[in-house]
């Protein structure tokens, strides 16, 4: 037991290090082909499904289009990135088993029925300062989303507000709060979910980064199709954009306690 435990903090030391000598030029190549195996030896998970439900119904099937690995992502490194493999766009969290390793560099995981396990646990300390920074922020862009597509569903679609809400912030303008919202959703994912007692991957916060990447792309979307007036196109990709806007949320979710606030309400 003792030699597994040397054995583990060795590679992860390689790792580490590797990491930090790596030249900028080569870094993102590499570090992916380094963490890509350690991530396969952490559980990355087999029972996620490798498409989305309803990629064949969707006429445009934007889960199906060529990622160009990542290069044009918001986050390059997220779960598809580093698996291949893509979550689906409807997520049941249910289907997302916790992280459960058993050792980290530091030793054995314990396990409580309050903290689950201690390797991935994240404190109220670290948590509720996160809510704090970022909830309100993240929930207004919710709810312009959610304003957005009510847009959308009407008969005469209001073009000139529609395109106000996905506004990118061009020249010296800002971005709508729904645009300004992504980067934000990905530095509360990372402080909600990334536990100081584990240094390897954490599937949560990968997943969750692909549904953000998934967001992005069906906001960039949005702004083309709002302003070509394209009503179908444009309702198709907001729904697209719902869909993964609340499997992000359905993960974030799991990670506010009562203590730490209220969750989020859905895009609907």
């Amino acid at each position: 037991m003792r030699s597994s435990l040397l054995l583990f903090t060795f590679v992860l030391s390689k790792v580490t290090f590797a990491l930090q000598v790596v030249p900028s030029s080569e870094k993102g190549i590499t570090r992916r082909a380094l963490i890509s195996g350690v991530a396969s030896a952490i559980i990355l998970p087999s029972n996620l499904p490798a498409n989305a439900d309803d990629a064949q119904s969707d006429p445009y099937r934007y889960e199906n289009r060529d990622r160009n690995k990542n290069k044009d992502a918001l986050i390059r490194e997220d779960y598809w990135y580093f698996s291949g493999r893509r979550p689906p766009r409807r997520l049941d969290i249910n289907a997302l088993p916790a992280d459960d390793p058993t050792w980290n560099a530091w030793g054995e995981c314990t396990k409580s029925e309050i903290t689950g396990n201690s390797c991935v646990y994240v404190s109220l300390k670290q948590r509720i300062p996160a809510y704090g920074k970022y909830f309100f922020s993240i929930d207004n862009g919710i709810k312009e989303y959610s304003q957005l597509g009510k847009i959308l569903r009407s008969s005469n679609p209001n073009w000139n507000e529609a395109a106000k809400l996905v506004d990118p912030g061009l020249d010296t303008r800002m971005p709508s709060p729904t645009v300004d919202s992504l980067l934000k959703m990905a530095l509360f994912a990372t402080q909600m979910l990334t536990s100081p007692n584990f240094t390897g991957p954490n599937r949560e916060l990968l997943v969750s980064r692909y549904y953000i990447n998934e967001c992005a792309f069906a906001l960039n979307g949005l702004a083309k199709s709002i302003d070509e007036r394209d009503a179908e196109t444009s309702l198709s990709l907001w729904e697209f954009g719902k869909d993964n806007f609340n499997s992000y949320l359905s993960i974030l979710n799991r990670s506010i306690s009562p203590k730490v606030g209220d969750k989020f309400d859905l895009v609907s």
